[in-house]
């Protein structure tokens, strides 16, 4: 058999090659075919990254060496071998941004697609539908019938569903691909591999975008004016720049490695409308307002089609109150995908800012529209929180403190609630007691409940001001805040 399998190691550039012969008839025919693909890959040398290839030659039976299924699978270079763990990522918001984007015709090049599946199954088998995962790869081959990921991700899920059977053909299909590649392949299929691997980890979890840019940086290492590579570089840089909360921890704009990558990448690739996105992001976060809308002006011209992109532009619009146009953007794409949640949700954010913008929060005509998208969104996606949580204010604001009630009591329910869309829950649970109702002990308790969980997200800082705001308005702390903020310090 022949595989390739990513192993860890740190900017190391270096092939390993081993065979395995056993006697007995074709063993001449498996030594000389070895012998081609080894000199093959010595001549090419390409490998980038924290991977290495390792090409491995064994007939389906070997002797000597008793391979398991279990351990053929774990060589296997697919999203199940990736170190891909689901704690603290947000699955159901990975796997609407997926199915919403195969949504759309044409919205990726057909390379991508194949990877959109991969992805997307990967995620089906972490939230425990094992099925439906199978399901999609199954789709993937009807497209793509030389994946190599994803026979290498069907090998690995028949087995973890108990179906060595299936899971050995697959392993027999990847040994015919590699069999089937002339001499000079190699190069291809490990650039492909390590491609899906590369994007994967970016798209994944934050914590993976380390990953992700050391494999882009050692790719370009090899070949420095490759498209792919710079793009998947910038993405990467710009994405690890992001994390930094505190404004003056960021880089300036003229210091920022991201925007030097980007701006390099744009030149290689100038009508990828994402390249211009970041860039305008990157002059927004650093008040070159006008820059940043020429970027975002030109992204929307190239891409009026496209959801990731649509979205990006219509919220930085939102942020520069251009509502209306937000609006425009929004509704055209929606005509595309009416299914969409998260273009719902947007069209219903922007439309409660709207009303804010005119000094008008509770304008009713506006707030109607803006639930009557919310509930739509919530209706496609009903496993996301964050949008239930607004909705539930949104009643209040309309004062329908009943319904809004009724729903905060079925999100506090929830079971496995995610501690980030929980911290939310208590928070915006507290403001409508403060706020709406009066009720100022609950409105504190749930703040100190959201306070409590610690700082995991954005309703942190929030809670916090809200205790100090109820502390300012009494002459005696009756709630004990001082003593809970204390704890903090």
């Amino acid at each position: 058999m022949f595989c390739v399998v990513l192993r860890k190691r740190k900017r190391n550039l270096s092939v390993q090659t081993s065979t395995e012969l056993v006697s007995g008839p074709g063993s001449q025919f498996l030594r000389q075919e070895a012998s081609e693909h080894i000199t093959s890959l010595q001549r090419d040398q390409w490998i980038t990254g924290d991977v290495r290839i390792t090409l491995t030659f064994n007939m389906s039976k070997p002797t000597g060496q008793d391979m398991t299924t279990e351990s053929e699978l774990k060589k296997l270079a697919c999203h199940f071998n990736w170190e891909l763990h689901k704690e603290g990522v947000d699955l159901n918001l990975l796997e609407v941004k997926f199915t919403e984007s195969l949504l759309v015709p044409g919205q990726h090049e057909k390379k991508f697609h194949g990877c959109s599946y991969n992805f997307l199954a990967f995620v089906k088998y972490l939230q425990g539908v094992s099925d439906k995962a199978l399901q999609i790869l199954e789709a993937d081959l009807e497209e793509n019938t030389n994946h190599f990921v994803t026979f290498g991700n069907l090998a690995c899920l028949n087995h973890l569903m108990g179906n060595d059977a299936a899971a050995r053909s697959y392993l027999q299909r990847i040994e015919g691909t590699c069999r089937a590649l002339p001499n000079d392949s190699p190069h291809g299929l490990q650039r492909a591999v390590l491609s899906e691997k590369a994007w994967t980890l970016l798209r994944f979890s934050k914590r993976h975008y380390s990953r992700a840019k050391d494999l882009f940086y050692d790719a370009l290492q090899k070949e420095p004016e490759d498209r792919e590579w710079n793009t998947g570089y910038a993405f990467s840089l710009f994405r690890l720049e992001g994390l930094e909360i505190r404004e003056d921890k960021r880089f300036p704009f003229e210091e920022s490695p991201a925007v030097k990558q980007l701006k390099k990448a744009l030149k290689i690739d100038p009508r990828n409308p994402m390249i211009h996105v970041y860039l305008g992001l990157k002059c927004y976060k650093n008040k070159r307002n006008s820059e940043a809308w020429e970027y975002m002006r030109k992204a929307i011209a190239m891409a009026p089609d496209d959801l990731c992109v649509v979205l990006q532009v219509a919220k930085f619009m939102k942020k520069e109150k251009a509502f209306d146009q937000a609006l425009q953007v929004l509704k055209r794409m929606l005509q595309k995908v009416p299914n969409s949640s998260r273009l719902h949700h947007e069209i219903a954010n922007n439309y409660r800012w709207k009303a804010v913008a005119m000094g008008e929060p509770h304008n009713p005509r506006l707030l109607h529209r803006c639930i009557l998208h919310m509930e739509e969104g919530i209706r496609f996606n009903p496993s996301f929180v964050y949008p239930q949580v607004e909705l539930a204010v949104r009643y209040a604001e309309m004062k329908n403190s009943e319904k809004a009630e009724k729903m905060f009591r079925a999100l506090f329910d929830l079971p496995d609630l995610r501690p980030a869309d929980l911290q939310a829950c208590h928070r915006m649970y507290g403001d409508f007691h403060l706020y709406h109702l009066g009720a100022e002990a609950t409105a504190v308790k749930h703040y100190k409940l959201g306070m409590s969980l610690g700082n995991i997200s954005t309703e942190f800082k929030p809670c916090h001001s809200r205790l100090l705001k109820v502390l300012d308005s009494k002459r005696t702390d009756i709630f004990g805040i001082h003593e809970f903020l204390d704890a903090f310090r």
